[in-house]
């Protein structure tokens, strides 16, 4: 076995030195497989943040687990060259071998839909790299609040796939469940689906990542109409089986989360809502830079229209 110092310092391109075979452990299923069976993709910086071993000891397994014989991970730089690729975080994405684990553990159900509701990989924007940079956004929201959370004594966090299979069995026979239907009234679309779905002790709440690229007068007041007769016509209970549900708006720059605002006031009756939580990360709006997750978007206090800003874990 090769020096701890030596192996630190491997190249992610270095195959496990020969002879060596890897052993496939719980913290693999659980520290990678397991967020990556949500996610569509997500960066080396996310899954050391997600994972609880040391830094250095998940990025030498998942090199390992990329170069391992099987179908264990994909890495997006084998089928995509960013033209800052050597300045740009390795993506991973869940093998079928490793997808076949979680279903036999009996970690992730095998059904169709959890690879259709998976965190990004469903934006319908015709630029490939723009899609990817909303999808890391999402990813990078939903990582740091359940980080946070997870963290945090007696926050009980579950994700979108528990909250799906607690469902009314008729919404599990969907091809994706998190589309929900939308009754049918002026400025709402037909459907609704968020960029993410959690729960956090019997609260749960929806994630819109948004990049700034969608019009607020046209695209995101109809999100806000769509969720708010969701909620008013009872549809999230026939379709989740829930009784409430908070939105949290994030974007990347503060004039545009303003004019989000204004579009919940002239919504919203008398201008107020408790329903609409907001918040700027200008961070993650490059792909390339984006930091890792941390857990502090869990205790970050959401600013609300006409209310107090809103706490994760406290409302």
């Amino acid at each position: 076995m090769q020096p701890s110092s030596q192996r630190k310092n491997r190249p992610r391109s270095t195959p496990t030195p020969s002879g060596k075979r890897t052993t496939i452990t719980e913290h693999d299923i659980f520290g990678i497989f397991e967020p990556l069976s949500r996610h569509a993709q997500l960066t080396t910086k996310q899954l050391v943040a997600f994972d609880r071993r040391y830094a250095s000891k998940t990025r030498n397994r998942l090199t390992d687990l990329f170069h391992e014989e099987g179908a264990w991970l994909e890495r997006l730089s084998e089928e995509i060259k960013f033209a800052n690729f050597l300045f740009m975080d390795e993506m991973y994405r869940l093998g079928d071998d490793a997808r076949a684990l979680l279903e036999a553990r009996g970690v992730t159900p095998p059904h169709p839909w959890v690879r259709t509701t998976r965190i990004g990989g469903n934006s319908t924007t015709p630029s490939r790299i723009i899609r990817l940079a909303h999808d890391h956004m999402a990813s990078e929201i939903a990582l740091d609040i359940e980080i946070g959370a997870r963290a945090t004594p007696e926050m009980n966090f579950r994700n979108h796939i528990q909250i799906i299979e607690a469902a009314p069995k008729r919404t599990r026979t969907f091809p994706n469940p998190l589309r929900i239907a939308v009754p049918q009234i002026p400025g709402a679309p037909k459907w609704i689906e968020p960029d993410a779905l959690f729960a956090i002790n019997d609260r749960y709440f929806a994630i819109e990542a948004d990049m700034g690229t969608e019009s607020i007068e046209t695209i995101i007041k109809s999100k806000i109409v769509a969720y708010r007769e969701i909620i008013a016509s009872y549809v999230i209970d026939e379709h989740f089986g829930i009784d409430n549900l908070r939105v949290l708006f994030v974007t990347t720059g503060e004039a545009r989360m303003r004019n989000m605002m204004a579009a919940v006031a002239d919504i919203a009756d008398q201008g107020r809502s408790r329903m609409f939580g907001f918040a700027c990360r200008p961070d993650l709006g490059d792909l390339a830079r984006a930091p890792a997750p941390t857990g502090g978007m869990f205790a970050h206090p959401w600013e609300r229209v006409g209310h107090d800003p809103l706490q994760l874990g406290k409302e």
